[in-house]
């Protein structure tokens, strides 16, 4: 039984032994793991507080409380690595189910397990690891069946209000996911069953934020970051009806000499340094929603530039976000602040170690180098999106249920994780670490796209002459 196993998965089996060695050598050379800033800080905090945080969700911090009595952050990087490596066993078992070749079930595998910056993210106490294991969950249960039952709708369902409850991107997603479903006529039972399991779970969370906030929501930090995504194309003097309270937030600078996005969140010098107080973000919603209003083309024309320059090939053309490249990088020695912070040992400790440049081993010079040359680019989404859309259009498409089947879902996978990345952008900053949930889903959806032309013949049949009559012989 193993040797057929071993046989007839070798070449999967190969890149997943690549992959596991892969996450070993990060955790020698970076032992316990990383730290990034306030998000692990919020996390972590959460974990203790068992008090749901106003600008992140709080999926993350409890799998961090049910871990922290271990009291050990290298056993939670660990756990973290093998939830990378079971997703990437269960993409090969679903694309295997859809007839895929090993050959091209393997190649599609193979991101999720080699690229530099999705074992980086897993390195870190932060919660991506966890959202794209829900993420891809979900999109797997609900395309694991030529039709998904109620149950797998429900569960598919389940698995996206976690994803959303770890990472608030997920939420828009829940749209895409009701077309698909019907596109895919799944009948009205399974799409409620779907909204059902979506809704309950982030209702509940509501009621749980009200109890410890004062307000029925998900989170009171969403204003703030449609207020900041402004930053880059508002001209308050084109919004005329900003009150006197939302002109105390406009941008200092003149247009094109603004700051990053980002800091006009979390810098001291940022306008919105003055008004930190929850209540306030209503005002931060309002200036977001004025400035869109008034300035609709520019807010797209915004959208559409940074999207362009996180899909296209080469390096950021833009400066103030050059400190993204290195920040998700495994780091080494020599080089900017711009570096992951080591965490420390003891997850109870609830602060970062020292600068990632500051600890060496033999290992963070290969590591390092590796993840300047094994890092795949957003371009490779968009690419995978094309082949999603070109594919039904090159060949010619049989009307056939499972080649209408591969279409629909190959168009669906791709085309949410080349919104994830739009979405990312519209409502938040252009950041690389946004980029990376968007992997799995591309390449699966991309390799569903290339299954038709590689799918195996069936044989021809074979013509027999029929038998004589029986009065023919006799004659």
């Amino acid at each position: 039984m193993l040797w057929r196993l071993l046989r007839g998965h070798w070449p999967f089996l190969v890149v997943v032994a690549a992959g596991a060695a892969f996450r070993v050598l990060a955790m020698i050379g970076y032992s316990p793991g990383f730290w990034f800033f306030g998000d692990s800080t919020i996390y972590v905090n959460g974990a203790y507080t068992h008090v749901p945080n106003p600008s992140r969700p709080y999926g993350y911090s409890f799998v961090l409380s049910v871990l922290s009595p271990l009291h050990s952050v290298r056993l939670i990087i660990g756990l973290q690595h093998l939830l990378g490596l079971a997703v990437a066993i269960l993409m090969y078992a679903f694309l295997r189910r859809r007839d895929l070749a090993r050959w091209l079930a393997t190649i599609a595998v193979a991101p999720i397990l080699l690229d530099a910056r999705t074992v980086l993210l897993e390195h870190f106490l932060i919660a991506e690891s966890l959202f794209i294991a829900l993420l891809v969950g979900a999109v797997i249960a609900l395309c694991w069946s030529e039709r998904p039952g109620w149950w797998a709708a429900a569960g598919g369902g389940t698995l996206l209000a976690a994803a959303a409850l770890t990472r608030t991107i997920a939420l828009p997603l829940v749209v895409v996911v009701a077309l698909y479903l019907l596109v895919r006529r799944a009948g009205l039972l399974r799409v409620g069953a779907f909204a059902m399991a979506f809704a309950i779970p982030l209702a509940g969370y509501a009621v749980w934020y009200e109890h410890h906030h004062g307000t029925y929501s998900l989170g009171t930090f969403t204003g703030r970051f449609m207020w900041a995504r402004t930053m880059s194309f508002v001209d308050c003097a084109k919004v005329h009806n900003l009150t006197a309270r939302e002109r105390q937030i406009c941008p200092p600078e003149p247009l094109g000499e603004r700051r990053a996005v980002d800091l006009y969140i979390w810098s001291r010098a940022s306008p919105a340094a003055k008004f930190q107080k929850r209540e306030h973000d209503a005002m931060f919603a309002s200036f977001a929603r004025k400035a869109i209003m008034a300035q609709p083309l520019d807010y797209a024309r915004t959208v559409a530039v940074e999207t362009w320059f996180m899909v296209r090939v080469g390096p950021d053309p833009d400066d103030r976000y050059s400190c993204f490249d290195q920040l998700w990088s495994f780091p080494t020695a020599g080089l900017t602040n711009c570096q992951p912070i080591m965490a420390p040992e003891d997850i109870a400790t609830r602060r970062e170690g020292v600068n990632g440049s500051e600890h060496r081993t033999a290992l963070t010079g290969p590591l390092h180098t590796y993840s300047q040359v094994g890092t795949l680019p957003a371009t490779f989404t968009a690419l995978c999106l094309l082949l999603a859309i070109a594919a039904p259009l090159v060949r010619r498409w049989r009307r056939v249920a499972q080649d209408r089947r591969d279409v629909i879902d190959g168009l669906f996978l791709t085309g949410v994780a080349f919104g994830m990345i739009v979405i990312s952008v519209a409502t938040s900053v252009m950041e690389p670490r946004y980029t990376v949930p968007s992997i799995p889903l591309a390449a699966m959806g991309a390799a569903l796209a290339l299954r038709r032309g590689h799918r195996a013949r069936a044989p021809e049949p074979t013509l027999t002459p029929a038998a004589a009559p029986a009065e023919q012989i006799a004659a």
